[in-house]
């Protein structure tokens, strides 16, 4: 993994291929399918094949957070090792899981524009990652096509958010880069890291799992305590650990 926390000292963010995550067979698709699905049942919208759908976005985008009981996929997606080995020389051993959400992405003309996901870091207290981002790439991200997410390199070292004539991914003075991953991938990157997207223009749906990971003193988006059962931490004790 050297390779992967050299790009995130340079860079700020990098991809782990699907061959180095050593996810069990199938993985990748059970995620898919376990997003997929919990979107359908919490929304009361149907979905399909994920290749062709195009089911309305706001559908899409409503109850997507706190999804550990809906199927242990998200388990095994918040646990897997080669990530948390990452996550932790970003964030500490103390590491937590402060949240986790799906993005599921049609055909759709706008952008998103410029942000860091560090919110409440005063300016000028970037030195350490206070949180990053592990999202599951669970379609091909081939080109901007399909709607990835763009990245400004290095801007994890400004230690600060966006200033607003910053944010717009088409006209901004920063050069952004495509998320360009094959499905199975992990992409992750640094709390304080410059990044958007860009309209997806090709049939189906872009699918994601996005994770966050705080240090123990930031505020967290669920109370796990409170919302996870004691049979599946049990079974899982390093989920316990990040919980």
């Amino acid at each position: 993994l050297f390779r992967h926390v050299a790009e995130l000292e340079a860079y700020g963010m990098t991809v782990v291929p699907p061959e180095k995550m050593h996810s069990a067979p199938g993985f990748i698709e059970r995620l898919r399918s376990a997003i997929l699905r919990t979107c359908e049942k919490r929304n009361g919208v149907t979905i399909g094949d994920h290749t062709t759908a195009d089911p309305p976005q706001d559908l899409l985008s409503k109850n997507t957070w706190n999804l550990l009981e809906e199927d242990e996929a998200f388990v095994e997606a918040a646990t897997n090792p080669v990530q948390m080995a990452l996550v932790r020389w970003l964030c500490g051993q103390s590491v937590i899981l402060g949240g986790h959400t799906w993005i599921i992405k049609g055909k759709d003309g706008r952008n998103l524009n410029l942000h860091s996901d560090a919110h409440g870091i005063p300016p000028g207290a970037g030195q350490i990652a206070h949180m990053c981002n592990a999202s599951w790439v669970c379609t091909d991200y081939d080109s901007a096509e399909d709607g990835p997410t763009v990245f400004v390199p290095g801007s994890h070292k400004y230690g600060r958010a966006t200033l607003p004539h910053e944010q717009d991914v088409v006209n901004t003075t920063f050069k952004t880069f495509p998320l360009i991953a094959k499905a199975g991938s992990l992409a992750l990157w640094h709390g304080a890291t410059w990044h958007g997207s860009v309209p997806r223009t090709k049939p189906g749906l872009r699918v994601t799992l996005v994770q966050t990971f705080m240090r123990s003193y930031m505020r967290p988006q669920h109370m796990h305590d409170r919302d996870s059962s004691p049979q599946l931490r049990q079974k899982y004790p390093e989920l316990d650990r990040v919980l």
